[in-house]
């Protein structure tokens, strides 16, 4: 069998689904292909089944919050975990069911099979070749663990794993201390599960400001076992688990929480001549998606750019637009990264190891004794951000805070605006609010700027522009 078509897009994940979409605004000649399992990552074994269970162990966990607001009976509540994963998979099955019926609705331009590159305009499937005038790659990614973990069987879990479980053992040791981790850590250690985390790194969550970072490992310090710094060794022994990490320390499981590796190498990238970097991904263009002079483009996490669901749906438009159309260059939103933890961890914008100390000053707040953390008795966590020394505008952030997620959009969008620490100040702030933390960092940060604007915060009637800025 052989096809010809305008665009073939490799992968039917969130970046592959936007990549058609897209393409087919301009060509009804296009194909998609995918091996399976159909459904997103995100949908079936990321953020949609985490975000459930994390619901879940919060839940249960709010019972320590119950008595002093005159609440009683918490000590009489319990959690099933097996139950708990019944209901993550029955969650997980209606988030992906959407987008296996999608593909399933394409009919002839979906093909279920194995592909590889013959050349930039060739793919080999399963039963013949595919001829294609533009090709996208979006092939996503896989959990990463050493090869030789896998003789652990049972004892080693992974977040394409966890969700199939019908239980999990007592004391599960995790390696790593990314989104992953920590996310799922604190989840099972909030449903009574021994937890412990090891991490070869001293930072946590994607942070890379030290006092925030330091805020962060107090936190979650409280409530499960945390080594740092330390890279893990696992001793798999007359059927017994250990991690060897500054210590040796028994577990029951193993959880691999060490990143994703690209779907990329049975691709046969190599054997066409296509320049790779040192990770193996090709060299490409991050604002048109194109691999140098050719006719291929890499769209989502396979790219290893920023694998996050948002930027693989962008990047997957910005692909289907450019394999049909005069190559354009697209501008990439504001960055954000979020690990759902409770508190959450966010980075926006440019994170701190990015800026020069020199050329910034940093506003900051402590949500201890902030009012609205007060009162729902969450009251933990570090908020800072990173405004230019000359007149405050706003370059990113990096928190551990309470309802974290939410203040980390408002911050992206003034960022993305250009805006300073003195606009943002002149919008509304209600009372109280969890925002109120972020204004008391922007005051401080707009008290460290060398050209100031009006001691208020609200703007003169007769005002058009502030004159710091112009």
């Amino acid at each position: 069998m052989s096809i010809k078509v305008d665009v073939a897009i490799i992968g039917a994940g969130t970046a592959g689904i936007s990549a058609f979409k897209e393409a087919r605004k301009y060509t009804k000649n296009i194909l998609i292909i995918d091996r399976g399992p159909l459904g997103t990552t995100c949908a079936r074994v990321g953020c949609m089944p985490s975000k459930v269970l994390i619901q879940a162990a919060n839940s249960f966990y709010e019972r320590h919050f119950f008595e002093s607001q005159g609440i009683s009976g918490a000590n009489g509540l319990k959690i099933s975990i097996e139950d708990t994963l019944v209901h993550v998979r029955k969650m997980r099955d209606h988030f992906t069911s959407g987008t296996v019926k999608y593909i399933k609705s394409l009919g002839k331009q979906f093909i279920c099979s194995e592909a590889q590159l013959l050349s930039p305009n060739r793919i080999k499937i399963n039963n013949g070749t595919i001829h294609a005038k533009s090709i996208i790659i979006a092939t996503g990614s896989h959990d990463w663990y050493p090869e030789e973990w896998q003789t652990l069987e049972s004892k080693l879990l992974t977040s394409e794993t966890i969700f199939e479980q019908l239980n999990v053992s007592s004391n599960i040791g995790f390696i790593g201390a990314g989104s992953i981790g920590l996310e799922l850590g604190q989840a099972f250690a909030r449903m009574g599960v021994t937890i412990s985390i090891f991490n070869s790194g001293a930072f946590v969550g994607g942070l890379s400001d030290p006092e925030v970072n330091k805020a962060a490992i107090q936190i979650f310090k409280d409530e499960f076992s945390l080594h740092l710094d330390k890279k893990a060794q696992l001793i798999h022994h007359n059927k017994e688990l250990f991690i060897k990490a500054g210590g040796k320390f028994a577990v029951d499981q193993v959880f691999s929480a060490m990143g994703r590796k690209p779907n990329i190498d049975k691709l046969g990238l190599k054997n066409i001549g296509i320049p790779l970097d040192q990770y193996g991904i090709p060299e490409h263009d991050k604002t048109t998606m194109k691999i140098g002079d050719s006719p291929l483009f890499i769209a989502g996490d396979v790219n290893k750019y920023m694998p996050l669901l948002h930027e693989a749906a962008d990047e997957g438009r910005i692909a289907g637009y450019n394999a049909l159309n005069m190559t354009q260059c697209f501008q990439r939103r504001t960055s954000i990264g979020i690990v759902f933890t409770d508190p959450n961890i966010a980075v926006v914008g440019q994170a701190f190891k990015e800026l020069d100390i020199n050329d910034i000053v940093i506003g900051e707040v402590d949500f201890s004794n902030q009012g609205r953390a007060k009162i729902t008795q969450h009251n933990k966590g570090l908020l800072r951000i990173y405004g230019t020394k000359k007149n405050g505008v706003l370059l990113g952030a990096e928190m551990v805070a309470p309802q974290g997620e939410h203040l980390a959009h408002l911050l992206a969008w003034a960022i993305y605006k250009k805006l300073s620490a003195f606009d943002v100040l002149q919008m509304p702030f209600y009372h109280p609010v969890i925002e109120e933390g972020m204004r008391t960092a922007l005051r401080n940060l707009a008290s460290k700027v060398e050209v100031k604007a009006s001691a208020f915060d609200l703007a003169m009637c007769d005002s058009e522009a502030l004159p710091f800025l112009t």
